[in-house]
């Protein structure tokens, strides 16, 4: 997503800004020697910035004029209180004017991948140098310069790791050649101007890792148990379709030292011969992408206690008549003469 300022810059900012106001203030007379200086240098402010309404005077200090009311002293007072605030909103325009003046795109990444974060610069102004810098916690840290005198200039600690790929002062493009966990984060791409000074926008590098998915199952002998897991960046959502009765879910969450997760999903089902030839299909949502996995449950081999035992008695007596067979035979072959 581009990310530029949404603001409608005034265009009569800069007469304001430009005017005589400040002249007027620091020239203007104590008029009416019992009323301070600063305060009438308030009041000719007032005129710098709004426009008196016919019937009042316009200058406060002159009381012998026709009109001059304490009424109109209240207003002029309260225009000059507007003034300022109007001031103070004019300033944060030209702020938010020159913010939007750089158009960043945030990035989504494959882990372990080449990545690049791009900044445009879209007004006029000549540009120095570019710098881009890692947004940290408590500070910003410079990566990699470039400009027409120097080149591209990578600090130290990331050599080998990012560079440049666009070598324009007004779109600038940087590079890293295998993403690694430490890159995950924002990033600002100051541009150093030479008539407004530094603009600066923040493009933001997203990592993740697709899902690996398994699903295999057991059977008991008065239950079933179906197992899906799932492995990737940022951690996956497990969901089932599976039908019956008497269901149970249980899920574990593991995180990994290479910044993945791994989610466990067990569902334990009653009446395992029921499940035996129906289908269950485990579904892993992963940034907005499902992806199912179906399996049929075959009827395979599973434990039972009494079946066991039931064989084993077979075995056992099967041995015990082998034997006495064989010494009946032995017997009447040694009576014979």
């Amino acid at each position: 997503m581009f990310k530029t300022g949404n603001f409608n810059c005034p265009q009569d900012w800069k007469p304001l800004l430009a005017g005589s106001c400040a002249q007027r203030a620091t020239s203007a007379p104590s008029r009416g020697g019992d009323r301070p200086a600063s305060l009438a240098r308030g009041f000719q402010l007032t005129a710098c910035f709004s426009e008196i309404p016919p019937g009042f005077p316009a200058e406060a200090g002159d009381r012998g004029r026709p009109g001059a009311t304490m009424e109109g002293l209240v207003f002029r007072w309260s225009l000059c209180h507007l003034s300022a605030y109007r001031l103070m909103w004019l300033l944060a325009a030209v702020r938010l004017c020159r913010a939007a003046q750089v158009v960043t795109q945030d990035e989504e990444e494959l882990l372990n991948t080449p990545a690049s974060l791009r900044c445009s610069l879209q007004n006029s102004e000549e540009v120095l140098i570019v710098t881009w810098q890692k947004m940290k916690a408590v500070s910003l840290e410079n990566m990699v310069t470039f400009s027409k005198n120097q080149g591209v200039v990578v600090q130290p600690a990331y050599k080998d790791k990012i560079n440049i790929t666009q070598l324009e002062l007004r779109n600038s493009t940087i590079t890293f050649w295998n993403t690694t966990l430490e890159d995950e984060g924002c990033y600002k791409c100051l541009f150093n101007t030479f008539g407004s000074g530094k603009i600066s926008g923040k493009a933001c590098l997203t990592l993740s890792v697709q899902p690996t998915v398994f699903l295999r199952y057991k059977f008991f002998e008065d239950h079933v148990n179906i197992t899906c897991s799932a492995n990737a960046r940022p951690a996956p959502v497990i969901s089932w379709k599976v039908s019956g009765s008497g269901i149970e879910n249980s899920t574990e969450i593991l995180s990994h030292p290479n910044g993945t997760t791994s989610v466990t999903s067990v569902l334990q089902v009653q009446d395992p011969k029921s499940q035996v030839g129906k289908e269950v299909i485990c579904q892993v949502l992963h940034l907005g992408t499902v992806t199912s996995v179906r399996q049929t449950l075959d009827k395979g081999f599973w434990f039972s206690v009494p079946l066991l035992l039931s064989i084993v008695s077979l075995v056992i007596l099967l041995v015990l008549i082998s034997i006495l067979l064989y010494w009946k035979r032995h017997r009447n072959q040694d009576r014979e003469p």
